[in-house]
């Protein structure tokens, strides 16, 4: 009883300044990052006064080879998809980077990433930037990427973040293993993440819940540690950026519009106010208390 008590609590408590912060060492241990005890209460501490985001995603493209069934990306339902260029992708986090001045962990993704024929290139882009602390690459792991492509990974210094899931077409399990053969031979670090069930959060459709049972959903939510960056933007989940682009439901505080900021000054209060709020407008768009669907689970093929 006390333990369930202090799970319901300490998110509470650290909600506005440490708790977002505390996320990131769950990061930590599933990439194998390892970190000193100076520099874990650095982090939370944040004592040098620094603008840290823990862990962002760094949309490359939303085209993808397969069709996920309560994709935490939305990336089936997508009216135009298409791949960033490494251009924008460029222009993308010089602004980012201009106002921030940590992220513990950029992680490329997309859809699937290795669609993006110019990736190798946006790979070398990305790790340019030495405010990004990690780069990881994130994929389903059905394709196999080309030479080059591998090569950038290896020498940047990125790690690969392989999502397994078991009820896909067999060929697509196949490549996998042969990708895991293919990471290894040149030498490139890669996690395997394998969860045999997801969290399913309804259709996207706008639900009437109330003020109390959002800022429940969302404190308990698995997504609320993670941001997106796409368009100059930067977005608090996968169903929020998916909504604002799509002109469904524009946002709040849980959107940074990083091409209207004036100064670090505004961004940094803008942050602040991102990883504070207790709900986000997009909550309404997903069921109070999800249930569970198989992962990786393949909606029909569009006719």
């Amino acid at each position: 009883m006390f333990r369930k008590k202090l799970r319901y609590i300490l998110p509470r408590l650290g909600r506005f300044r440490y708790y977002g912060r505390i996320r990131i060492f769950g990061f930590d241990r599933q990439r194998k990052i390892k970190r000193t005890l100076y520099e874990k209460l650095k982090l939370v501490m944040n004592t040098e006064s620094e603008t840290v985001i823990p862990f962002i995603d760094i949309d490359v493209t939303t085209h993808c080879n397969l069709r996920c069934k309560r994709c935490a990306k939305c990336i089936p339902y997508y009216r135009e998809k298409r791949h960033m260029p490494p251009e924008e992708i460029r222009e993308n986090l010089d602004l980012l980077t201009k106002y921030v001045d940590r992220i513990c962990v950029g992680s490329i993704i997309g859809g699937e990433p290795f669609l993006n024929p110019q990736l190798a290139e946006i790979i070398r882009i990305c790790a340019s930037y030495e405010k990004i602390e990690h780069l990881e690459v994130t994929t389903n792991g059905t394709i196999i990427p080309d030479d080059e492509t591998l090569c950038a990974i290896r020498d940047s210094g990125a790690s690969v973040h392989l999502s397994e899931y078991e009820h896909i077409d067999a060929r697509h399990i196949e490549t996998r293993e042969k990708l895991r053969e293919k990471l290894r031979e040149y030498g490139i670090f890669y996690v395997s993440q394998f969860h045999p069930e997801w969290l399913d959060f309804g259709e996207i459709e706008k639900r009437a819940h109330s003020r109390r049972e959002l800022d429940d959903m969302f404190i308990h939510c698995t997504m609320n540690s993670c941001s997106i960056y796409n368009n100059k933007t930067l977005y608090r989940c996968g169903r929020a950026s998916y909504l604002a682009q799509h002109g469904i439901e524009s946002g709040g505080d849980d959107v940074i519009c990083f091409d209207e900021i004036k100064s670090k000054e505004e961004a940094k209060e803008k942050i602040r106010k991102f990883f504070a709020i207790r709900h986000l407008p997009a909550c309404s768009y997903c069921e109070r208390k999800p249930a569970t669907i198989i992962s990786g689970e393949q909606l029909p093929p569009v006719r």
